[in-house]
């Protein structure tokens, strides 16, 4: 499918507008399963790129711990004393930063977290195309290395923001289904620019080769930008599902789902050629949505996740239900933009497993027009936390 003019636009950088340089985050995303060369193991990879608060610090990283190095001797003097509080002021600075993230999914997570000054962050305005340090991202292709050591690590703030080791990945994709962009009351906006993407290519993890092809890499992509990140956060994704009334593989179909958007979930979703979206702006505006997300004991003697989300409107009934253990999720932690210390702490994974029902309404009955076994979906769940808890 090739790139429309108005896709490369809102897939574009967004941090143009002054209220955004100063208190706004722009992030692109990929997620994508490969093979490992040698062992024949599928696991799934993510890359993502963001850009906090460009006009704040534009040569050099700024995150909220960092500024306990300003501290004066004199003021760390008068705050034992009880004369001032360190942590007001300058302590609490909002982060300006480009960071890039990339990492392993599944059985034994990891994530590879860099930081750069935004002023080594470039784009172009006519087309989708960003840089960061050794990273480039492309409206079809995306290419870099990633590398984090322990003397790196040791340069963070103290919790889950980076492991060891080193990833590179030569990829091209191709996006074959998206949808236009949902956004609630300007402060954020989400646009799913590739729910069902297919990827090609390889990837070297700590030495090790994966290669990803297109009909089995299950690919998504996303973005999402404004001035606050939406809290409590809720996201799940996947276009690897199985019609349980047929027991085919449904190759033309996939869903994503996120929240809190105008405080409802949205649904984009296409079944076949057949598209059910639940939304503002979306063909169905009309419904009420609920969730939940719970920790709970899986069957293995472990325990597990358990994300169900149900959506009802006045023609039809959108459920889905999936489960993935706890040991197979990652923590990521994103600096919300106003500062402050204010994280938004999200549990993140990509071994979902569980069922999608798209029910329609007939009068007082239930008619079931779609039901498939999910595998694969990324889902994730998160909450509001602070650096100082």
């Amino acid at each position: 499918m090739s790139v429309s003019k108005r896709a490369l636009k809102i897939n574009n950088y967004k941090l143009t507008k002054t209220s955004l340089k100063k208190c706004g985050f722009d992030r692109w995303r990929y997620v994508f399963n490969a093979v490992n060369a040698t062992s024949g193991e599928e696991r799934c990879f993510f890359i993502e790129i963001a850009v906090l608060n460009p006009l704040l610090n534009s040569d050099r990283v700024v995150l909220y711990e960092s500024q306990n190095e300003n501290v004066k001797p004199a003021d760390l003097q008068a705050a034992l004393a009880g004369n001032i509080e360190l942590e007001s002021g300058e302590e609490k600075a909002a982060p300006s930063y480009c960071c890039v993230c990339a990492g392993i999914l599944g059985r034994n997570p990891r994530r590879l977290t860099r930081y750069i000054p935004v002023c080594e962050f470039s784009f172009k305005k006519n087309t989708f195309s960003i840089k960061s340090d050794s990273c480039i991202f492309g409206e079809n292709s995306l290419s870099g290395v990633q590398e984090v050591t322990r003397a790196d690590c040791r340069k963070l703030p103290m919790g889950t923001r980076s492991d060891v080791g080193k990833m590179e990945w030569n990829l091209k994709y191709e996006k074959i289904f998206d949808s236009a962009p949902v956004s609630s009351k300007k402060i954020f906006s989400w646009y799913a620019s590739g729910i069902k993407t297919q990827f090609s290519g390889r990837v070297i993890f700590d030495g090790e080769e994966f290669l990803i092809s297109p009909d089995n890499s299950f690919g998504y992509a996303d973005k999402a930008w404004g001035s606050e990140m939406p809290c409590p956060f809720l996201h799940i994704n996947s276009s690897r599902m199985t019609s349980i009334f047929t027991g085919k593989i449904m190759r033309d179909s996939a869903f994503a789902l996120e929240c809190n958007l105008e405080g409802k979930v949205v649904v984009l979703s296409k079944f076949g050629e057949k598209e059910f979206s639940f939304g503002p702006k979306k063909k169905i505006k009309k419904y009420e949505s609920s969730w939940r997300c719970v920790r709970s004991p899986s069957n293995s003697g472990g325990e597990e996740l358990h994300w169900s989300v149900s959506i009802n409107s006045k023609k039809y009934i959108l459920d889905v239900d999936v489960f993935s253990a706890v040991n197979e999720l990652i923590i990521k932690d994103y600096d919300m933009p106003q500062g402050g210390g204010a994280v938004l702490k999200i549990v993140s994974g990509a071994s979902a497993t569980g069922e999608i029902r798209l029910y329609r309404q007939i009068k007082k009955s239930l008619e079931l027009i779609q039901h498939a076994k999910i595998v694969s979906a990324v889902a994730e769940y998160g909450v509001k936390d602070s650096v100082d808890d």
